[in-house]
């Protein structure tokens, strides 16, 4: 791998955190991505009546196949784009940014989401040998508690996209270790993400699912905008960072 010598300012962990709220905030390109979520989060609230027919049933599956891919395309984008700059995203940079990553991360998608299958099947099973309770109470208690969850993943790995763009290593366990050893030699400064990532997360687990959709939107909205300027605060602190600027992930 071709080592990357960056020219990086140092900053105070309070400036890394100002940078990114500000740089977030006046992001065009971010906006875009979040109102394209938006718009993907009520595409899927649709249902197509029972008694439709079969084409529209495999119509829309295609629709919403293609919408979601377009979402993970803005997503690799706007991904990229902000590990190579500092300034506010534009929209154009980031269709530009995720066509030359587009395929790679959504092959790193499949890969994460068949890995986390894996380990919850297992804990399912491991729960049920353990507590002999039966599959459909076990199922309900995890639905329950599925975004908190997902948050303290999501908190416990969030170095782990950043790391994936900052370097271009799209491999899955490597990128997963180096972001566990990362974010343990940054305890100490985990307080400012754990209120971007986990605090949302926790928030949410105590809204009601079937609370109106606009509620709903305008909460994603505040996580989606938290989200980013976590992913931009780990950025800065990685490029910054000697000599991990130039870090090679190995398996």
């Amino acid at each position: 791998m071709q080592e990357v010598i960056r020219d990086i300012p140092v900053r105070t962990e309070g400036e890394l955190r100002l940078h990114a709220m500000v740089r977030a905030v006046l992001s065009p390109g971010i906006w875009f991505v979040l109102a394209a979520q938006l718009l993907l989060m009520f595409m899927l609230q649709w249902r197509v009546p029972e008694d439709a027919a079969p084409l529209l049933s495999m119509l829309a599956i295609f629709l919403t196949a293609m919408a979601l891919m377009l979402f993970f395309y803005l997503q690799a984008g706007a991904f990229q784009a902000l590990s190579q700059g500092r300034e506010a995203l534009p929209v154009g940079e980031v269709i530009r940014a995720g066509k030359a990553v587009f395929a790679a991360f959504v092959w790193l998608l499949l890969k994460a989401g068949l890995l986390f299958a894996v380990v919850m099947n297992v804990l399912v099973l491991v729960a049920l040998l353990l507590t002999g309770s039966n599959l459909e109470a076990l199922t309900q208690t995890l639905t329950t508690y599925f975004g908190p969850m997902t948050g303290m993943l999501a908190f416990v790995f969030v170095y782990w996209l950043p790391l994936v763009f900052v370097q271009r290593e799209f491999r899955l366990l490597s990128g997963l270790k180096a972001a566990l050893r990362i974010a343990w030699t940054r305890l100490s400064h985990s307080v400012f993400l754990a209120l971007m990532v986990l605090v949302p997360a926790l928030a949410a687990g105590f809204l009601p699912a079937d609370g109106p959709i606009l509620f709903n939107a305008l909460a994603s909205l505040i996580s989606g905008i938290l989200g980013w300027i976590a992913y931009i605060y780990c950025v800065d602190a990685l490029r910054q960072r000697q000599p991990a600027a130039t870090d090679k992930i190995s398996v």
